[in-house]
């Protein structure tokens, strides 16, 4: 029998802790569940972690947009886009994507310099149904949803946690298949070699042999 060669170890351990080790460039997901008056807006937003601010409709960070808005529990439309054409003049929009939430928060926002993201089906600022969050003014945000029945109304104190992380499956999944590998790894090994003491003379014949063939 050969060794197993400690570098071999060593190429496997590196190897799993690399990967699971998360990039803070990647996208994290964070899932989404808000509701309010007989609304709610529930899915998930992927963007990478950062501090982000968006004024004068710059773009907004996301790379994945997927919210579902229902009235009275009955899903009426998918969002895939996120709309910051009503974030203009001093209105500022804040989003502060960490490893464990999502936040939003506003500043500077009144009835001619709006602070409101708008996430939409298509794309337009007014299209009907949207949702919107933010500030124009008043002494507390607000959120809403428009919809052909109605349009439902909340007041949101800022900055408010708009998501929450949802872990990397594979964190958990290549930790424990680096573990489970040394475990083999180790176990062969002690399966290969007998112990110092117990050597007889024919073993030690067969292990020689192993070395040196």
């Amino acid at each position: 029998m050969k060794f197993f060669p400690r570098s071999a170890l060593l190429t496997i351990v590196t190897a799993t802790l690399g990967l699971v080790a998360p990039s803070r460039t990647m996208a994290d997901l964070y899932f989404v569940h808000r509701v309010w008056s007989n609304a709610a807006l529930t899915g998930t937003l992927q963007l990478p972690e950062g501090n982000y601010t968006i004024m004068n409709r710059s773009p907004a960070p996301f790379t994945a947009v997927n919210l579902t808005l229902s009235v009275n529990g009955t899903p009426i439309v998918l969002f895939t886009n996120a709309n910051t054409q009503l974030i203009i003049g001093t209105g500022q929009f804040f989003i502060n994507a960490t490893p464990t939430t999502l936040t939003f928060s506003t500043a500077n926002g009144n009835g001619t310099n709006p602070a409101d993201l708008v996430f939409v089906d298509t794309g337009g600022v007014y299209d009907v149904p949207r949702y919107a969050i933010g500030t124009d003014g008043a002494p507390t945000g607000f959120e809403v949803a428009f919809y052909s029945g109605g349009s439902p109304l909340a007041d949101v104190t800022f900055p408010t946690v708009f998501g929450i992380a949802i872990p990397e499956p594979c964190t958990v999944t290549l930790g424990a298949v680096g573990v489970a590998t040394l475990m083999i790894t180790r176990r062969r090994s002690q399966r290969t070699y007998p112990k110092a003491g117990n050597l007889t003379t024919g073993t030690f014949n067969k292990l020689e042999n192993g070395l040196t063939g």
